[in-house]
């Protein structure tokens, strides 16, 4: 695909229609030009250029001379981009809005053991209960690339907050960044963890978190199928109510209560 064809389809991803990519593409190839020029360069039918030069002018992306013929000429690319990037992050904040008002304001707890299929998945349910803590978070990070930007600063701000927040892993890198975050965390390490992460057979542990004593999710690695990309998938249960949750839950408070001692008051 060229250049020319790339810019219409990412034009099209952005909310234009085809003819509107087309034309608006063709103009950015001409200092300005007639419904006949644009027509040619486009190559779209003339009699459909002016009704897409009229939505383009509507959507303030190019300018019209009332000449005898008329002429058109785009507005600059950096114009462009910015009128275009401001209808697109509108449609975020419009989507935002409608579905927080469709949202009921009171939701039933989550019932049964719920799966999560990629690794941004995972990081965004994690900053969700993060964010949801109001007494106690206890997240494992059995390798040091799990280590999200976007949880890390869930769990600033649930320090932030007054909850106690208590961190295990075995990796110097991860202990620095939670030390460099200069927020008010316990790290751990424990015989269990040690040898979670020593684990190399594919699936592995990745990330294990417990809120309150009542949401667990428990994450594994698989091997990776983009380079630098975690392969990652997790099963996670908003209480305690069930197996999966009920033996996360005793096994780490478990491990707290022996290996955190007085700073964990479980």
């Amino acid at each position: 695909m060229g250049e020319e064809q790339e810019a219409i389809a990412a034009l099209e991803e952005l909310g234009l229609t085809e003819y509107e990519a087309r034309c608006f593409v063709a103009l950015t190839q001409l200092p300005h030009g007639t419904a006949k020029d644009v027509g040619q360069v486009a190559d779209i039918p003339r009699s459909r250029v002016y009704e897409t030069m009229d939505r383009l002018r509507e959507r303030g992306l190019v300018e019209v001379h009332d000449a005898e013929p008329r002429m058109y000429q785009s507005v600059s690319i950096d114009t462009a981009i910015q009128i275009l990037r401001r209808e697109y992050d509108s449609y975020f904040d419009t989507a935002e809005r409608t579905l927080h008002q469709l949202e009921p304001t009171y939701k039933e707890a989550q019932q049964g053991v719920w799966a999560i299929n990629t690794h941004e998945q995972v990081t965004g349910r994690i900053v969700d209960l993060v964010t949801d803590a109001s007494d106690e978070v206890v997240f494992l990070v059995l390798d040091e690339d799990l280590l999200d930007e976007n949880a890390l600063d869930a769990l600033i701000a649930a320090s932030d907050r007054g909850v106690d927040v208590h961190i295990g892993t075995v990796a110097d890198s991860v202990r620095e960044r939670i030390e460099g975050a200069e927020m008010d965390a316990t790290v751990f390490t424990t015989d269990l963890i040690e040898w979670f992460t020593a684990m190399s057979d594919s699936p592995r542990l990745g990330r294990f978190l417990m809120v309150d004593r009542e949401p667990v999710l428990v994450s594994a690695l698989h091997e990776e199928e983009l380079p630098g990309v975690p392969n990652e998938t997790a099963a996670w249960s908003d209480g305690v109510d069930h197996g999966f949750a009920t033996f996360a839950e005793r096994v780490f408070t478990y491990e707290l209560k022996e290996n955190v001692g007085e700073e964990y008051d479980g």
